[in-house]
């Protein structure tokens, strides 16, 4: 079961993974505050150049996920226009995508002001 590692203090970052929660209709995916215990486990088995990336993260087995690789591999195993919202996103390059994502990240905390 893929495990998506989030920043529990971050309301836009709560929201993220309660409209993960509503769309994951199967029950695919583990969703889990980085800042927890459970989180602090599962960050002791994370890359050492992987720990000091301000994202959400995938762990699937030993592979880890990161940025909008990580955003990606979420909506492709929701329902299928999520898919291909995934796939769209997955067809911009790399570099881009990962831009775009840290541009989001930095302004994050100031997005959404109410808790979750």
């Amino acid at each position: 079961m893929p495990t998506v590692l989030f920043d529990g203090f971050c309301s836009t970052c709560n929201r993220w993974a309660q409209w993960i929660s509503k769309r994951d209709s199967k029950s695919v995916f583990e969703l889990i505050p980085q800042d927890s215990p459970e989180g602090d486990i599962a960050m002791e088995s994370c890359p050492a150049p992987l720990k000091e990336v301000d994202s959400v993260y995938i762990v699937n087995g030993d592979q880890w996920f990161v940025r909008s690789s990580a955003v990606c591999r979420m909506l492709w195993k929701l329902r299928l226009h999520w898919k291909i919202a995934g796939v769209l996103l997955w067809l911009i390059p790399l570099p881009l995508r990962d831009f775009g994502y840290d541009m989001f990240a930095k302004r994050r905390h100031g997005l959404l002001t109410s808790d979750s």
